[in-house]
């Protein structure tokens, strides 16, 4: 499943939701589409543990409390519905992401991956909305960093900001450590904070 795109996976939920029979709130106009959101979209090839999706419904009789049961019924494997909730907060309060990076290393890479994150700076250049590049240190937005290592692999841990100010890719830094595909790596998105730090809901 991770190497569905976000798109797919839109399509894919739409179609979800009509197979469960799920009474979807479509947008009004000429072409309605029903209405899925995701907070903060999951990159291609990334894992998740902890994704929010939004939809709306029709019925307001409707039990929420049941939508993950009913929809795990439809789901193919990859995908786990496990609770639903009314909206707490607004897509702006989203502020960061915790990520968990898996090399497949046997543990050989932890020193040098701890020299290179203890350098001043960690210089990269970042893609602006505009189709531009700006430089930016990747060293000022990195918190929650740790690292571990067994006779497997190695664990690299942290947290980046992420949402609509800010959104750092841990690619990014990957990429300043190590060629793509020198070191096999899998990257799990652990979960979302909202600005105070708190898992976001």
């Amino acid at each position: 499943m991770r190497f569905c795109s976000h798109l797919d996976i839109t399509r894919y939920m739409t179609r979800l939701m009509r197979k469960a029979a799920i009474p979807l709130w479509h947008t009004e106009g000429f072409n309605p589409r029903p209405y899925i959101t995701f907070a903060l979209p999951l990159p291609l090839g990334f894992l998740s543990s902890y994704e929010i999706m939004d939809i709306r419904l029709t019925d307001d009789d409707y039990d929420i409390n049941s939508l993950p049961e009913t929809l795990n019924s439809f789901c193919h494997e990859g995908i786990v519905f496990f609770r639903a909730a009314e909206p707490v907060l607004k897509v702006g309060n989203l502020a960061a992401a915790d990520y968990e990076i898996v090399f497949d290393d046997g543990g050989a890479l932890a020193g040098a991956i701890k020299e290179f994150l203890a350098k001043d700076k960690i210089t990269v250049l970042k893609k602006t909305k505009r189709g531009g590049e700006k430089e930016i240190d990747l060293k000022e937005h990195l918190s929650d960093v740790s690292v571990t290592e067994n006779n497997e692999n190695t664990l690299l841990k942290l947290t980046l900001p992420a949402g609509g100010s800010l959104n750092i890719n841990p690619e990014l830094l990957l990429s300043a450590f190590c060629e793509k595909g020198e070191t096999p790596y899998t990257v799990t998105r652990l979960v979302l904070k909202d600005n105070a730090g708190k898992v976001f809901a």
